[in-house]
């Protein structure tokens, strides 16, 4: 694990932009094996594990819209390329070949089904960083043998920004 996961939890980390993360204490890069005796776990702590925990629950809380999008947006894409393949069969008996059928394929193929996809693959990104991100502050606060609970109270979004109301019971 970087060590510099400890001091992100720390209220003696500095952030110089030559040298990256320092002690505040030494005032040198972080030296220590396993967890740092001196470290000072205590603001910066309740604000990483709030941040990190409304970023996870929020992510989570959009999973079921964004299947439900990727699978209305991939009956309509299938159903447009199935309409494009129906009309070029019709257009054949009449031994008619037309670009119409190709195009309205093409455009179910490319547009629709990436409709339908990119909203996925956004989710799952998110939900990849903000596990990791919550992993690896659960992580050092197992070495610290630090335990919390939180309860989290979603209240209303005002101008896209949600109101969360946090409880949160740290157990040394």
């Amino acid at each position: 694990m970087n060590i510099t996961k400890h001091c992100q939890l720390c209220d003696h980390q500095i952030i110089d932009f030559k040298t990256g993360t320092l002690c505040g204490l030494t005032q040198r890069k972080p030296e220590f094996i396993n967890k740092c005796v001196k470290a000072k776990l205590d603001s910066k702590l309740t604000s990483q594990i709030e941040s990190t925990n409304i970023e996870y629950q929020s992510v989570l809380k959009t999973k079921t819209l964004v299947y439900i999008n990727f699978v209305v947006f991939l009956v309509i894409g299938l159903a447009v390329i199935l309409a494009g393949y129906f009309l070029a069969q019709y257009l054949l008996q009449f031994r008619v070949i037309a670009a119409a059928p190709f195009i309205i394929s093409a455009v179910g193929l490319m547009t629709v089904l990436s409709i339908a996809t990119g909203p996925l693959n956004q989710f799952r990104n998110d939900l990849k960083l903000a596990k990791s991100k919550k992993e690896d502050v659960d992580n050092v606060l197992k070495i610290y043998n630090i335990k919390y609970d939180i309860d989290l109270k979603y209240g209303r979004k005002y101008h896209g920004i949600q109101d969360v109301e946090v409880d949160l019971n740290i157990k040394r």
